[in-house]
């Protein structure tokens, strides 16, 4: 079953529309397959060992350590929501700040 995005986060460059997004990755579970960073090079870069960095993402703490949140306000929300997507094993997801609504 296909699940179409919300038509506030289809990319538009004519609107030229800002969209405030929350990304939260959990390097953890990360399989450096690198899908986020072919999709997201803006806000995802590989370490040495190939597993994701999410770029200026704060990490949690304790039991948390391993989590990054990182809140970005962009025109190109796309980006992110397919890093989140194509993510195969699922660490990354995305809300919109502004609902809370998880949209990836």
């Amino acid at each position: 079953m296909s699940q179409k995005i919300d038509d506030k986060y289809e990319h538009d460059r004519a609107a030229d529309k800002k969209i405030k997004l929350k990304i939260i990755y959990s390097k953890k579970g990360c399989i450096a397959a690198g899908h986020c960073v072919l999709s997201d090079p803006y806000d995802f870069t590989l370490d040495e060992d190939f597993k994701a960095d999410l770029v200026d993402g704060v990490q949690g703490q304790g039991a948390q350590k391993d989590v990054y949140t990182k809140i970005i306000e962009t025109n190109e929300p796309h980006l992110a929501i397919n890093a989140a997507k194509t993510c195969t094993p699922r660490v990354i997801a995305v809300f919109d700040v502004e609902t809370g609504k998880r949209i990836a």
